[in-house]
């Protein structure tokens, strides 16, 4: 050993310390704090002076989890945490969706040491995107290491069940990490803090009212714990009895010193060749990039971007910079702010916003900027993701649309650029054109306030969070005095959104110096110049070029009041301010009878613990099975064409990939054809793989097995394909009927009335005529399609998570030309379904066991979500043109209308005749014709979608009685209320109403709502704000019920001893509460406490011929199932109960029935049927009131009342539940999800979470009131109670509808 320095630090106590000896030291080595224990990792350097950037690499790492060590050889440098934890025996809790930190399934909480702060610190992340490399050293902790039910629940985990803030329970466990890491980070927080920091988890299921609700318990103001209080528990609390003797602590870093050298990590398995290095200096740092820069070297911090541009090919060489404390400094001088580019966007936002805590007027500046950092991206993105990696991300893509670059440029800010001749200072817009090769990014100088200077920023976004801009902007002037309006010579706009790079209208700024800004002349001419100054490109999935145009000049128009002040009009005060949103509440109202308890009884949903805690059971959380390989689906990239040829060459010479499999691998007897013809007699095939014809882009051709998912899923992607294109691909129902491409009519017209509806509408006073169009919508169920298949001696075992077991089933026959008999299908529960595992699933279940029965070996499938969106189908599209007779009050005399649905590249789910029955919704008409049109497009089938065919009827009514409201001059609620069914009305379909409220319920909403007050002052605020608006709309619904064609079975199971009992159905556990409903019914019959009771998965065996759990009636049937097993066990156990004393207990009278031979089990079968279209209507009434920003079209939720009628809720909790979700879920049909497809070659562009986006935490109401009508038994249905889980999302039909600012006006805007 040359040289070795004298002592090194501990990073915990500080403590100096000195190797005890110096023999053999080489390399990285590690060592024990002799003062506090802290493990230590060192590098010995042999030469100081040549500091030898290539000694022996590490190849492992060593991280915590939960308390406990664990030790990772020969780590692949692209193995992220989350893929590593799903290996993990006892760690399945963590899930994953998405893998782009856009959905918050797979959060975690990491607990490392800050460099910065000289302390551990516990930040939520998403394992997803972390690499399992960057977390040597560190501390996971999962929801398994909170609490448990053999160890206890911990509060979070407890809270979230109680508050029924679990449904399907997929995202669960990465709610309860969020919520627990912001704990350890501030034990004391606001709702709105903790509001706030739930902006990157989905859930879509719930609404999110209760899970906010869940975590706003623990704020400061409400019922807060601490958290170092629950301790993680492995050995329940008892470290005696366990060999990790650490696991009831708080885990530690392991690595957090600051090194000498740099560490190395290389990279042995499916990366040969990486090299991952950990300087500890910015010179290290330079010294590599220049011995690499031949190589490719990608610099890290964070890692993030990954999550955006996810296929990019990975650097051979790495650079992990969050190690160089350098790079990790804010400073300050009293004039700029200096920060180094390690740091991260959440540890700026802190440091930006400590300037308004410390109400420095200098820095308003910096709290602005702070502002709108936190619209980028989500918390746990933020947390580790810096805001150079941002820069980076659009210096590299030229298509990112980077927030940071533009508000930063806007704010004046500069960038310190560094190579190894020395350090530069370099502008924004500079450093686009600076060549990256050799040089870092060192820090960003931000400039305080100048005197009388105004600054502003804006990002207009899909939805409120989580989500990048269609247009994002910064400005800044100073004028020559504080209260002048002459704009002095600093002028600054930006804009981001409008071309491949943030642009700075120069024009514009170069116009306004020197000029007056309180002349409507000025703000003219800034107008007219800008506009002939931006030129918006067209990329395929962004917003409309005009669109953007338009809002840019609002936002500028925005800007220019703001200056202005109170020197504007009043009517345009509220216009320069965004929307705010104040933290949400919500009110929820029922009844329940204590005295039929537990029926009526108000309860979680019994597993939503096991969810919360992650010991609830998916496909994907099934232990690995001895010789298990994974596939993944090769997909087409053109629609419409022949396929040429495919080159697998390259998939299979990947690590880890074992073989291709096509249709050519279907064996004898079997067929090509994944859709049954049990089912779908008469309609098109749907071939498994396509071998000649490919309809539709994203179809598969094929599959690839590998050794993991990650590895099939990169071979899939590898698979080169050529295609004869057979003309333009038809991709939407415009492109079908330009084409007159049309499946034959298979729903017969609706036709009611007396005589010919085109004579009633001829002789109708008004006749009012329109289209309107509704668009696609994907599920978005946060479990992908998964299924695994085991092979047997007895056949196939099929784990799938289906909505549907039969067709599952009959589908995986029918490909593998085997006996039904042989296939055996078993359901626990699944992650969220929404219809889109009614069909679509049995196409992965058939593909992965056909790869089974090949290989004959176990074969797991996890879709990603790329796949998951382009292979198989969606909501449908509608479009209607209507003509609609009226008198003058508004009353409907006949409805004439022609309906084109896309039902994509077969017709086997078209849903025109549930179209025909819900289009009249909850209004009379006298007269009726409605014609349906499938419409033949080079797009997936079609598929049911929550409230198939019903949304989109119910949608276009509304907009109907708009138009006819519209064209009468009169309130939309004055022409519904008038038109409302009346009790013994027939409907269009022919069916009496023998029962109906919905008069009832719209006179109590709009009374217990205060709808006639709000209207007044919704009036008053139009009148006073030209561009804020609010609306208010009250909106009925009528929703059909019916069990035709849905047979459901059951066995109830009585076990001798204890007298517990155990029941299995054929219904779906899918998040909507028909396990808990199944229980609540059995212990009601039976007359047993719940906690006697246990059930079991459903199974093919146990529920043979059993229909799909869907259309709304699973739960309800489900329970009339059990409810006749229960009582003909009671009937079978009556001798027994006969023999003994009255006051004899339910375990007596199991043990006497045993001694008597008397069977303790009893099957039900439950097929009703019905001589209606429906055996009863459920309805609803809804109040919203929403703000909008008539400038950008961004709006708020202001308040949401919602009452329905859903009987006697067997569970009113979880029927309260699913009416917020199925609300929440239509907000995302009708404001915030958009379908885009590529018009030459068919992909789907909005396959991910990038372009995709369901509502978050963020879009719901802030005031969401949900009631359920009192006192209104339903004779028809199953014990008093109605179904109709999918009812609600259509509560927000009728909403105003905003102008974007494209008419908009120069004259005027100052009035």
């Amino acid at each position: 050993m040359d040289q070795l320095p004298s002592t090194l630090c501990c990073p915990k106590c500080n403590t100096q310390l000195v190797p005890r000896s110096h023999n053999e030291l080489h390399g990285v080595c590690s060592g024990t704090c002799t003062t506090c224990g802290h493990r230590i990792r060192f590098r010995a350097v042999v030469n100081e002076m040549e500091r030898e950037l290539q000694p022996n690499p590490v190849c492992s790492v060593t991280l915590l989890v939960n308390g406990r060590q664990y030790r990772v050889p020969d780590v692949d440098l692209e193995v992220t945490l989350n893929d590593w934890l799903k290996e993990q025996p006892n760690l399945k809790g963590t899930k994953h969706m998405c893998q782009e930190g856009g959905c918050g399934a797979c959060i975690v909480a990491l607990t490392r040491y800050d460099i910065r702060q000289k302390k551990e610190v516990t930040k939520a992340i998403n394992s997803c995107l972390f690499p399992l490399v960057a977390a040597d050293g560190c501390s996971v902790t999962t929801t398994e290491g909170i609490g448990s039910s053999r160890s206890g629940f911990h509060q979070i985990q407890e809270r979230l069940a109680e508050h029924n803030g679990s449904q399907c329970g997929f995202c669960s466990p990465g709610m309860v990490m969020n919520m627990y890491s912001l704990l350890k980070a501030n034990s004391k927080p606001t709702k709105k803090q903790i509001e706030e920091s739930f902006d990157g988890n989905i859930c879509r299921c719930t609404g999110y009212r209760a899970i906010l609700d869940a975590m706003k318990s623990f704020a400061v103001d409400e019922n807060p714990i601490d958290i170092e209080d629950t301790p993680l528990r492995q050995c329940n609390g008892d470290c005696r009895m366990c060999s990790h003797s650490s696991c009831c602590q708080e885990g530690v870093a392991l690595n957090g010193m600051k090194a000498d050298a740099p560490t190395i990590v290389r990279c042995l398995g499916g990366s040969s060749g990486m090299t991952r290095f950990k300087p500890s200096s910015v010179e290290d740092a330079l010294a590599l990039l220049d011995k690499y820069k031949d190589t490719g070297v990608h610099i890290v911090s964070g890692d993030t971007g990954k999550g955006v541009f996810k296929y990019e090919k990975p650097a051979a060489v790495v650079v992990d910079i969050t190690g160089i404390s350098d790079l990790t400094a804010v400073s300050s001088d009293g004039k700029v702010l200096t920060v180094g580019s390690a740091v991260s966007l959440s540890v700026l936002i802190a440091e930006l916003e400590k300037y308004q805590q410390q109400d420095m007027p200098q820095g308003s500046r910096l709290t602005k900027l702070a502002l709108h950092l936190k619209k980028i991206a989500n918390v746990a993105v933020r947390n580790v993701g810096t805001w150079a990696g941002n820069l980076m991300l659009t210096h590299i893509h030229a298509n990112f649309p980077s927030d940071v670059f533009t508000i930063m440029q806007a704010a004046g800010a500069q960038l310190n650029i560094a190579n190894s001749s020395g350090s530069k200072r370099f502008s924004l817009p500079d450093f686009l054109h600076v060549d990256m090769t050799g040089q870092i990014i060192v820090s960003i100088v931000i400039p305080f306030d100048e005197p009388n200077e105004h600054f502003l920023t804006f990002k207009v976004m899909p939805r409120h969070s989580n989500a990048h801009a269609y247009v994002n902007a910064g400005f800044r002037l100073v004028t020559t005095t504080s209260s002048s309006k002459t704009v002095g010579k600093t002028v600054a706009i930006v804009y981001g959104g409008i071309g491949p790079f943030a642009i700075k209208a120069t024009k514009t700024e170069q116009y306004l110096v020197g000029k007056y800004l309180s002349s409507h002349d000025t703000l003219k001419g800034a107008l007219s110049v800008l506009s002939s100054e931006l030129h918006p490109d067209s990329p395929p999935a962004a917003a409309s070029a005009a669109y953007r145009k338009s809002l840019a000049l609002s936002l500028f128009y925005k800007f220019y009041l703001s200056v202005l002040g109170s020197t504007a009009s009043q009517r345009l005060w509220s216009a320069p301010s965004s929307l705010y949103r104040v933290v949400s509440s919500g009110a929820q109202q029922y009844s329940s009878d204590p005295s039929k308890y537990p029926l009526t009884q108000p309860m979680p949903k019994i597993a939503a613990k096991l969810q919360a805690s992650g010991e609830a059971v998916y496909v994907n959380d099934m232990p690995i099975f001895p010789n298990e390989v994974h596939g993944a689906f090769i997909t087409s990239t053109q629609a419409n064409a022949k396929l040429v040829s495919m080159d697998t060459s390259a998939a299979l010479s990947m690590p880890g990939v074992l073989c291709c499999i096509g249709a050519g691998d279907i064996p004898a007897g079997g067929v090509n054809n994944w859709r049954c013809l049990k089912y779908e007699t008469g309609q098109l095939p749907e071939p498994l793989f396509a071998t000649d014809f490919v309809g539709y882009a994203g179809q598969s051709l094929g599959m690839v097995i590998a050794d993991t998912q990650a590895h099939a899923d990169a071979a899939a992607r590898a698979v080169t394909a050529t295609y004869s294109p057979q003309g333009k691909p038809i991709v939407s129902i415009q492109d079908a009927i330009a084409a007159n491409s049309f499946y034959p009519d298979t729903v017969k017209p609706l036709i009611s009335g007396e005589g010919d509806p085109n004579d009633a509408l001829k002789a109708s006073k008004h006749v009012v005529s329109g289209e309107i169009s509704s668009g696609y919508q994907y599920h978005f169920h946060m479990e992908t399609q998964r299924c695994l298949t085991v092979p047997t001696d007895c056949g196939l075992d099929v784990y799938s998570s289906t909505q549907w077991m039969d067709y599952c089933q009959e589908s995986v026959a029918q490909v593998l030309g085997v006996k039904k008999s042989s296939v055996n299908v078993t359901v626990k529960r699944i992650g969220g379904g929404f219809g889109g595992k009614i069909i679509n699933s049995h196409f992965f279940a058939a593909g992965t066991s056909l790869a089974a029965y090949k290989l004959n070996r176990p074969v797991r499938v996890v879709a990603n979500l790329d796949t998951n969106t382009q292979v198989v189908g969606v909501r449908p599209a509608f479009l209607a043109r209507y003509q609609v007779g009226c008198d003058d009050s508004g009353k409907l005399n006949a409805i004439v209308m022609t309906v084109y649905c896309d039902v994509g590249v077969t017709n086997d789910e078209f849903f025109g005749d549930k179209f025909q029955s819900f289009i009249d919704n909850a209004y009379y008409c006298p007269h009726w014709k409605v014609t349906t049109h499938p419409c033949k497009t080079h797009t997936p089938t079609a598929t049911a979608c929550r409230a198939p065919g019903a949304a989109p009827a119910i949608f276009i009514m509304e907009s109907i009685m708009e138009h006819v409201a519209k064209s009468l001059g009169k309130s939309a609620e004055d022409v519904r209320i008038i038109n409302l069914y009346q009790e013994g009305q027939v409907t269009p379909y022919k069916q009496p109403l023998t029962y109906c409220s919905i008069s009832s319920l719209w006179s109590q909403l709009v009374k217990s709502c205060d709808y006639h007050v709000r209207r007044e002052a919704v009036e008053a605020f139009n009148k006073a704000n030209r561009w804020k608006k609010k609306g208010l709309s009250v909106v009925p619904l009528k929703f059909g019920i019916g069990w035709s064609g849905a047979p459901f079975s059951c066995i109830v199971s009585v076990f001798a001893g204890d007298g517990s009992v155990m029941v299995t159905t054929g219904g779906i556990e899918m998040g909507q509460g028909l396990v808990t409903k199944v229980v609540q019914v059995a212990s009601s019959t039976l007359h047993v406490d719940i906690d006697l009771i246990n059930t079991r998965p459903s199974n093919v065996l146990t529920a043979p011929n059993n229909s799909t759990t869907g259309g709304s009636v699973g739960s309800e049937l489900c329970c009339a199932a059990v409810l006749s097993a229960c009582r003909q066990l009671l009937e079978q156990m009556e001798p027994g109960r006969q023999q003994l004393p009255a006051d004899a207990t339910w375990q007596q009278v199991v043990v006497k029935c045993f001694g008597m031979g008397i069977d303790l089990q009893a099957k039900s079968w439950v097929d009703r049927s019905c001589t209606n279209v429906f055996n009863y209507n459920s309805y609803g009434v809804t109040c919203t009131e929403v703000i909008l920003d008539v400038l950008t079209g961004e709006h708020q939720i202001i308040r949401t009342d919602m009452l329905y009628d859903c009987g006697e809720s067997i569970n009113p909790e979880v029927d309260v539940g699913q009416a917020e979700g199925a609300f929440v879920f239509g907000l995302g049909y009708w404001l915030s999800e958009h379908f885009i497809r590529d018009a030459s070659t068919g992909q789907l562009l909005t396959k991910n979470t990038w372009e995709y986006k369901p509502p978050s935490a963020h879009d719901i109401p802030m005031d969401f009131r949900v009631s359920l009508l009192k006192n209104a038994p339903n004779p028809l249905g199953i014990l008093r109670s109605k179904g109709g889980r999918d009812k609600r999302m259509n509560g927000l039909m009728d909403r105003d509808r905003g102008t974007d600012g494209q008419t908009r006006q120069t004259d005027g805007l100052m009035d």
